[in-house]
């Protein structure tokens, strides 16, 4: 279908579509935009202090930017490379889409400091095509600044023997169920290790720089190595493929809509079973991808199927899905 040529004939084009441009309503300046993305950097680098200084650091102003600059500035960077790669392809194809806004989260206890960043599409992708590309390309710029960052990260950290450490505790709602049924303390002990799971793509890095660790040892990460884990993560979740997600495009753009739907369907329950059996971390994911985001996928103008290198793309999409997901992110 190409609107230059007559087709679809303009009574047939929603208002939306790059032949008939709707009208565009006044629009607030990205004061917001900024005021999201100061008060992310300032939470992120306090994270970064809890998470990086010694013991013995103090918890001023000129001792959160010298011990916490590493963490927030890497984490930052690979969100805001992650939204910008949606906001830049959206517009080439014309879409009308909104700076990134940046969600500041707890710093304390154990928090990373932010809860990602998000672009909002006041307008639909143009085609499967446009689908493909606008989500795809969040995850590969992420992608791009993330995996140097925790290769460096990772060559700076710090080998541990893990004997020393606490054990952890349960980590799914199975655990926690068979911990209560033996009546297990339910608050972890103070001072319990927080173990970061690993994905194919994260074990075959660390093997990279470290090679086989010694038995009975681990990583103690380094806040760069940290931020570069979190950015793979985030890559995960935004790859699930489902609903309107940025694997949920790729997976629309593949098979259609009726078809994605149906996958959509089968990954929720799913995930709903590995928030069960492997992380209750997945159960929260699962309720914010079925009730807030939804497993739809709304239709383009344009439905014509992908090309053969679009759709090498999307299964690199999937594949790229299945080397990030970490069957259970975190065990404390």
């Amino acid at each position: 279908m190409d609107p230059e040529a007559g087709w679809p004939p303009p009574e047939a084009r929603p208002p939306w579509s790059p032949a008939r441009p709707a009208m565009t309503p006044r629009r607030r300046g990205p004061w917001l935009n900024a005021v999201l993305f100061l008060a992310t950097v300032a939470t992120t680098l306090l994270a970064g202090f809890a998470l990086g200084a010694p013991s013995d650091a103090e918890l001023s102003v000129a001792g959160v930017l010298r011990h916490g600059w590493p963490y927030a500035a890497s984490l930052v960077a690979i969100l805001g490379a992650h939204e910008m790669g949606h906001y830049v392809l959206a517009r080439r194809y014309g879409v009308d889409a909104t700076l990134p806004f940046f969600i500041p989260g707890l710093p304390f206890p154990l928090g990373v400091g932010t809860f990602g960043a998000v672009i909002r599409m006041r307008t639909p992708p143009p085609s499967r095509r446009a689908a493909l590309d606008i989500g795809l390309a969040g995850p590969l710029a992420g992608l791009a600044v993330a995996l140097p960052l925790l290769v460096w990260g990772l060559a700076h950290s710090t080998l541990v023997d893990v004997g020393q450490l606490p054990a952890p505790g349960p980590s799914s709602a199975l655990d926690l169920l068979v911990a209560w049924l033996r009546d297990a303390p339910e608050a972890a002990p103070a001072g319990r290790a927080i173990l970061m799971g690993d994905s194919l793509l994260t074990w075959g890095l660390q093997r990279l720089v470290w090679g086989a660790l010694p038995p009975g040892h681990d990583l103690s990460l380094h806040p760069v190595a940290l931020a570069g884990w979190l950015g793979l993560l985030v890559t995960a979740l935004n790859l699930f493929p489902l609903g309107q997600l940025d694997g949920g495009h790729g997976t629309y753009a593949l098979l259609g809509r009726e078809r994605a739907l149906r996958l959509s369907r089968l990954v929720s329950w799913g995930l709903l079973a590995c928030g069960l059996f492997l992380s209750t971390s997945w159960l929260v994911w699962w309720a914010l991808t079925r009730f807030l985001v939804g497993l739809g996928h709304p239709p383009s103008w344009d439905e014509r199927p992908l090309d053969p290198a679009r759709r090498a793309v999307a299964i690199a999409g999937l594949v790229l899905f299945v080397l990030t997901f970490v069957p259970v992110p975190i065990t404390s």
